[in-house]
């Protein structure tokens, strides 16, 4: 069995004029919400997508600290590279618009003090 997780966690702030922002790197200037999505949209492309095989499964989650807040889907890479499972209608083989979906109704409730972390989880059989 192979397993693979990808994380991305970030400690939301404020930047006084009630934009939140995203502090992912130590050293680094904190990303705004549009390049935060896009960090986590390119994640999955470069990194997540390019790992899967046929007959993967893949749980996305993301989690809130305090208090204790999780979504979770979790679907399963067909042999036709199309994606079936949790939030998918009928299988797709783009998971992206899933992803920003997930990505759009959770961050509603991200507030600065947060930390927000985003997982991505393979297994292979």
């Amino acid at each position: 069995m192979f397993e693979a997780v990808f994380n991305i966690v970030a400690l939301v702030e404020s930047n006084g004029q009630g934009l939140r922002l995203f502090k992912v790197f130590e050293q680094g200037a904190p990303l705004h919400d549009l390049e935060f999505s896009s960090l986590v949209a390119n994640t999955y492309q470069q990194e997540v997508h390019r790992a899967l095989r046929a007959g993967d499964t893949l749980a996305i989650a993301m989690h809130l600290d305090t208090p204790s807040r999780v979504i979770r889907r979790t679907v399963r890479f067909r042999e036709d590279q199309k994606f079936e499972g949790e939030g998918i209608q009928q299988p797709t083989s783009d998971l992206l618009p899933t992803i920003s979906t997930m990505y759009a109704q959770f961050s509603q409730q991200v507030v600065p003090g947060d930390v927000f972390k985003i997982a991505f989880h393979l297994q292979r059989p």
